[in-house]
């Protein structure tokens, strides 16, 4: 991916696990200076959040503001260099919220504003010293250096905005992602509540996005390039994989992998993104939702009907005693221009 860094600061957070006391943040001075070595890590922190399974959708909270989003609004207003130094120095207020947490560790607070193949965010990460990172001070700044191989395995904690969705203001796209690796998948409260992210995407939601997608994606081929399930055999599949999971846990990548290869762990995902879908990489499966992709099947001679375990009942397919009643136009259309057809042929 081609990245285009347009300001970034680093500062430091001094804070032990289970001490509750005054909370030490050393500063950079100023923005740093763009290198190739930032560039890489940049990209590398980029692709880390979009495919970390702990990634969370959301926007911020209604009607509140704070002094993160302030001096952020601030700085997408002006896109000064001082207005984005001043909008990195909101870890003020994070550091007077981490004293109050005894379980809470500081590290390193990477704040950056950049471009991936035209489209904007910002983000703020927090960095720990790992393999193929080093970050050091020198003078005033913090700086970033390493070897060729970066290691961005895992992010402990980040804020990334989508600036054009944030803009377009759609009530049905969430413009923010929050990372977490807690083990409920929930993000550190002090966190949440530092960047003013509002409510989290529901299971419920994720669920509906995702039978959405198992409906309308490509069905696995095999090496000759020939469909490896019927639309309904693929649905039982997913469906079954996913029921046979104690922890009823639906993981994108997972699936991938199992699905389509190796190769394409990312297939849902990149499906998703494709075609405008917001949902979380992993999520737990909402069971009513789910039963979506289960389909019925009914058999007379001559008469064969393929109804969603949803539809039952609904509006358009009732069941009653001897009686099945079908209302659709659409189906009525279908079936008498069909009729007409061979009536006539």
């Amino acid at each position: 991916m081609e990245i285009k860094i347009n300001n970034y600061t680093i500062h430091y957070i001094e804070k032990e696990a289970n001490i509750t006391e005054v909370v030490n943040i050393d500063y950079s001075d100023q923005i740093l200076v763009v290198d190739e070595f930032s560039n890489s890590l940049v990209n590398e922190i980029h692709k880390s959040i979009s495919e970390s399974p702990s990634l969370k959708n959301t926007r911020f909270k209604d009607n509140e503001t704070n002094l993160f989003t302030n001096s952020l609004n601030d700085y997408l207003s002006s896109n000064e260099n001082d207005d984005f130094y001043i909008f990195s120095k909101s870890l003020d207020d994070l550091k007077s919220k981490i004293e109050k947490e005894p379980f809470a560790t500081g590290g390193y607070y990477l704040f950056v504003d950049y471009e991936v193949v035209n489209k904007r965010y910002i983000s703020v990460v927090l960095l720990r010293k790992k393999n193929g990172i080093n970050i050091f001070k020198q003078g005033n700044v913090f700086k970033v250096d390493g070897t060729e191989n970066i290691n961005i395995d895992k992010i402990a904690m980040a804020f990334r905005l989508n600036y054009d969705l944030f803009l377009a203001n759609d009530p049905n796209k969430n413009y923010l992602a929050i990372i977490s690796t807690q083990k409920d998948g929930i993000a550190s409260g002090y966190f949440i509540d530092w960047v003013s992210a509002g409510g989290l995407i529901k299971n419920s939601k994720n669920t509906a996005s995702f039978v959405s997608i198992i409906k309308t994606i490509d069905i696995p081929t095999d090496e000759d390039g020939k469909e490896m399930y019927t639309r309904s055999s693929f649905q039982k599949a997913v469906y079954d994989s996913v029921n046979l999971r104690k922890d009823k846990i639906i993981s994108m990548r997972d699936l991938g992998k199992q699905f389509y290869g190796e190769e394409n762990e990312n297939k849902f995902f990149e499906f998703a993104v494709k075609n405008d879908l917001t949902i979380d990489p992993e999520f737990k499966r909402d069971s009513k939702r789910w039963k979506g992709l289960v389909t019925i099947i009914a058999t007379i001679p001559g008469i064969t009907l393929n109804v969603d375990y949803l539809k039952i009942n609904s509006e358009e397919f009732k069941a009653d005693g001897e009686t099945i009643i079908i209302k659709s136009k659409k189906l009525v259309d279908q079936i008498k221009k069909q009729y007409e057809q061979q009536r006539n042929s």
